[in-house]
């Protein structure tokens, strides 16, 4: 397994950096080793791995995150540029996952996800700040919640 991370992040690494000079490319060698060995590390250390199921994230969870990035990129592009009013608003957010990966993936989920952001985590529950307080709503309603609690076993 680490050495399809190992490639995986090298290839990613060379597609964002668009730079092949040596001295980048030892930057790059040294970069994705050690991002692979703390990944290593935590993924063997956590207890949460043995619950996480990638099939399910790789075929199921990952198209939807990108869709609802990009649909909530035109969201906020279009409120920025003064084509939609909004109101930004903060509120907690009921986290129902039961381990730490599934808490740090819904968070990390919603600062994906452009005009939001996870600022504090808490016991079952998240604080949010939104650009827009229609995100705020989809929150609520629970889509991106229950599909990442889908993703724990």
């Amino acid at each position: 397994m680490p050495y399809i991370s190992l490639s995986l992040f090298a290839i990613l690494w060379l597609i964002f950096s668009g730079v092949y000079e040596p001295l980048t490319l030892s930057f790059g060698v040294v970069s994705v080793i050690i991002v692979t060995a703390i990944n290593s590390f935590l993924m063997m250390s956590s207890d949460s791995k043995a619950s996480f199921s990638y099939k399910k994230f790789f075929v199921s969870y990952l198209p939807w995150i990108l869709k609802e990035i990009v649909v909530s990129g035109i969201k906020t592009s279009s409120a920025i540029l003064g084509f939609r009013k909004f109101k930004s608003n903060a509120k907690k957010i009921k986290a129902s996952q039961r381990t730490p990966l599934g808490i740090l993936i819904y968070g990390n989920s919603i600062t994906l996800t452009p005009g939001t952001v996870t600022i504090e985590v808490g016991q079952g529950d998240l604080f949010v700040h939104a650009l827009c307080n229609n995100s705020l709503n989809e929150l609520e309603v629970g889509e991106m919640d229950k599909r990442v609690s889908y993703l724990e076993k």
